[in-house]
């Protein structure tokens, strides 16, 4: 053991030791710089496939809104309605002299006589 305690950094790095810390920390530098690199990529490329499944989702859910949409407009047509009341309720229409017709009055004249708008 007669090694003296300035000769102990030349078994880690050699003989030219400071030379041999820059080229360590150089490429410590550069894997890290690709491993951003890449990890950025990986994370673009993720981010990707989940707008592809977001689209197909929200095209999958305007598809079933329109067809939710054409159901209930055929199930409140009012023709469908009166059959029901017909045939499930037993109810019957009225005789024609029965039937009174009420018009509203248009904005045009609710605005001349005052009176308040219907909202």
């Amino acid at each position: 053991m007669n090694a003296r305690t300035g000769d102990i950094g030349s078994f880690v790095f050699g003989r030219s030791g400071h030379n041999s810390l820059r080229r360590v920390v150089f490429a410590l530098l550069i894997v890290t710089g690709l491993l951003l690199y890449v990890g950025g990529k990986v994370k673009i490329v993720q981010l990707g496939y989940r707008i592809e499944a977001l689209e197909r989702e929200k095209h999958d859910l305007e598809h079933e809104n329109r067809s939710l949409q054409i159901e209930a407009s055929s199930l409140s047509s009012p023709a469908r309605i009166e059959e029901i009341a017909i045939k499930r309720l037993g109810m019957v229409r009225p005789a024609n002299e029965n039937i009174v017709i009420v018009k509203r009055k248009r904005d045009s004249d609710r605005a001349k006589s005052g009176a308040p708008h219907d909202k």
